[in-house]
């Protein structure tokens, strides 16, 4: 919990007052995306079964007044993850359907004179689950036995990004990004996710 106030508190002073409003770009982005477990308390269920699905959302460049290049990049996106048990034991599936948003610091430069930009950024990230088996029922597999009852699961953890974008001529924009988990998705057990995403945005 102390990291989450940490991390907002760093989102509240990046999207204070040295942020100007004279220029803005919104993007529309969907893409794919892949989340692996890690930690002490992680069980080999979860090590071996990465969930895989799909993202889809807006994000919103903030432009500082003093420094080209770089901006406040907050953003606000739908994950939907799934995976099989394909040993045909309980549960036969884990998902994920959660609100993620991020808030990046964004550094971008030319790479060919008015047509290919690119960015890297990095930020924290705030994941809320919605619904699903992994949000909705509150339950979590932390064990190696899958017959052990399944651990309650925290509706709102962390995480770090870290990522690159090329955009082309001002309106198609490609990223890949990764978001290294910093708080525990269970209640007293180290356990955190960690998440690739690769896609597409238009600019407007």
């Amino acid at each position: 919990m102390k990291k989450i106030k940490i991390i907002l508190a760093i989102a509240a002073f990046l999207l204070g007052g040295t942020v100007a409003s004279a220029q803005s770009d919104w993007t529309a982005g969907v893409g794919y995306a892949t989340t692996s477990f890690r930690g002490a308390d992680c069980s080999g269920f979860l090590t071996s079964h990465p969930l895989r699905g799909f993202y889809a959302g807006v994000s919103h460049d903030f432009y500082f007044s003093a420094l080209a290049g770089l901006t406040v990049e907050p953003g606000a996106y739908f994950y939907y993850q799934s995976g099989q048990n394909d040993s045909g034991l309980t549960p036969k599936f884990i998902k994920m359907h959660y609100l993620s948003i991020p808030v990046n610091v964004k550094y971008t430069f030319e790479l060919v004179q008015g047509t290919l930009n690119a960015s890297v950024f990095t930020g924290p990230v705030l994941n809320v689950g919605l619904i699903g088996n992994l949000y909705e029922n509150g339950q979590f597999v932390t064990s190696t036995d899958l017959q052990e009852p399944m651990r309650r699961l925290t509706r709102v953890n962390a995480q770090w990004d870290f990522g690159l974008a090329v955009t082309v001529a001002g309106a198609v924009q490609i990223r890949v990004g990764y978001a290294l988990g910093l708080s525990r998705l269970v209640p007293e057990q180290n356990v955190q996710s960690n998440t690739f995403s690769v896609g597409a945005g238009l600019l407007f």
